[in-house]
């Protein structure tokens, strides 16, 4: 074979050889382009992960909306079974002994119970029951070496009984506040907001929904009846103080119906949302104790007067700022008790706007204060209307003057009188004869 037989069959390999080198390097990524699929990626992660945040929230703040509507409805069905609504600040009284009454402190969502599904629960807090291990493993010691009245002097901070033998819990349960009873332990899917991270120590149950007491403070943690011996009494003062200034739908250890409210049931608002206590300072949830009966004149003090707030974090406590005097014990932060009637756990005023700091009178748990509404949703908060229906109320609601005083025997503001908290504050009351000064409940934010 010539030399220019084989110089084609050469070049034609020599082609095909470079063809498949060309494949081969055609199969894959080079890294520069791998690298900017990925970079292609996380740029569309970064820009959709807002909306699937979004979309979450929307999903959580609608269960929300969807529980307090229940809630709502278990309501009037108990009006419906009763004749009335449930009683804030309510149960059995009788006894001086720890553990033998609950002290009448018991919140609405305990009566509530059969009427939302928890037939169960009930019929277990009204049944009488000895005290099982489950009591003393809780205070780290066998049954056999109980000393009831000192055990129980230290679960509850009172004495406990001189008999021989540990009394049983009886029917209603004992104070909220006794921790080694289990059922005030438990939460229900129906009082909490998906939306709140809130659980576990050192609260007990939560819960992020309470009742409304209207525009007013005194009295929320008493109503018109004071303990002697063991025993609620009705108390003249008390009766007046009560009648002043609870003008909500609930009025603590008072019955109320649905003919008392007589400014509209779809412009009343009967329950609201609030946050529970995550230990972190917010001034939502973390009550500070406040300067006694000034703060009823003064629902802005922890603002105005005592410059508490963080301006950095206007939502949390000046760290430097809240000394210990201020602050309360670490297990009383807002919604820790489902079970407890008292205003900083179950109740709420409509005073300051919606997501304001919370401040109580007085140096204790069971005292009445300025206790707003709050939630983990962003810019406001749902509540529920007497009527049933579900609205989400803005931050920038219309709120009046918070520097006015509260109503109250003998207040600026007298008993009777409009609300001096605006739209809000209307909203919060009964029978206050601002009717015809609300918009209609379409036009309700």
């Amino acid at each position: 074979m010539t030399s220019s037989s084989w110089w084609p069959l050469n070049l034609t390999t020599a082609c095909v050889g470079k063809h498949r080198l060309n494949n081969a390097r055609r199969g894959g990524f080079t890294t520069v382009e791998l690298f900017g699929v990925l970079l292609i990626i996380t740029v569309l992660i970064w820009l959709l992960l807002p909306a699937v945040q979004a979309a979450r929230e929307q999903a959580r703040r609608t269960s929300c909306a969807n529980n307090l509507l229940q809630v709502g409805l278990g309501v009037q069905a108990y009006h419906e079974a009763f004749a009335q609504f449930p009683v804030q600040l309510s149960g059995t009284d009788g006894s001086i002994a720890a553990g033998q009454d609950n002290d009448r402190r018991l919140s609405i969502f305990v009566g509530l119970l059969p009427f939302l599904g928890h037939n169960a629960v009930w019929d277990e807090i009204h049944t009488t029951r000895d005290l099982d291990d489950s009591f003393y493993y809780s205070m780290g010691m066998e049954s056999s070496d109980w000393d009831f009245e000192e055990l129980m002097e230290e679960e509850t901070g009172e004495g406990g009984t001189s008999d021989e033998s540990p009394q049983p819990w009886v029917a209603g349960g004992p104070e909220p506040f006794v921790e080694a009873y289990e059922p005030w332990q438990w939460e229900f899917s129906l009082y909490r907001c998906p939306s709140d991270p809130g659980m576990g120590r050192p609260s007990y149950g939560r819960i992020n929904y309470a009742a409304c007491f209207g525009d007013g403070m005194v009295a929320a943690d008493s109503g018109p009846f004071k303990e002697v011996n063991g025993v609620f009494v009705y108390d003249e003062t008390l009766a007046e103080q009560t009648d002043a200034a609870m003008r909500g739908v609930f009025v603590p250890r008072v019955v109320t119906r649905l003919s008392d409210v007589t400014d509209g049931l779809s412009n009343t608002i009967m329950l609201g949302e609030m946050a529970t206590d995550l230990n972190d300072r917010d001034n939502r949830t973390n009550p500070i104790v406040g300067p006694g009966l000034e703060l009823r004149d003064h629902p802005n003090w922890a603002r105005d007067h005592a410059k508490l707030i963080d301006p950095q974090r206007p939502q949390f406590w000046a760290v430097e700022e809240v000394a210990t005097e201020f602050e309360l014990a670490s297990d009383t932060g807002r919604g820790f008790r489902w079970a407890d009637g008292m205003p900083l756990y179950s109740g709420f005023n409509t005073i300051l706007p919606p997501n304001r700091e919370i401040t109580l009178a007085h140096d204790q748990d069971d005292s009445w204060g300025v206790l707003t509404a709050s939630s983990r949703h962003q810019s406001g908060v749902h509540v529920c209307f007497a009527d049933g229906s579900v609205r989400f109320i803005t931050d920038s609601i219309d709120t009046g003057d918070t520097r006015r005083s509260s109503v109250y025997p003998g207040s600026p503001n007298p008993p009777g009188s409009k609300s001096p908290y605006g739209l809000w504050g209307a909203l919060g009351t009964r029978s206050s004869g601002e009717l015809n000064l609300l918009p209609p409940a379409s036009l309700i934010p």
